[in-house]
């Protein structure tokens, strides 16, 4: 293969992968078009209750059980479309 071939491949290349990644940039979802709270709770609310069920999961004070408390509200907050 020449050098020649070896850049217009390249090019072609870069024409082909270019616009499809420019779209998956310019697509992307905000935290509000995948929020699934009622629509009367307020971000504190949320908050509150995700704190609240990741305390009755796991009520120990342990740091093991802290970690795990911490990702459970992060988790529960990020599918509620809070950021927590």
């Amino acid at each position: 293969m020449s050098r020649l071939s070896r850049c217009v491949a390249a090019v072609v290349l870069a024409a082909l992968v270019a616009p499809s990644a420019a779209g998956a940039r310019t697509h992307q979802k905000n935290a509000s078009s995948f929020a699934s709270a009622p629509a009367g709770l307020s971000d504190v609310d949320i908050r509150r209750q995700c704190f609240a069920e990741a305390q009755q999961r796991y009520p120990s004070t342990n740091q093991d059980v802290q970690t795990n408390r911490v990702y459970t509200y992060t988790t529960c907050a990020t599918e509620h479309g809070v950021r927590p």
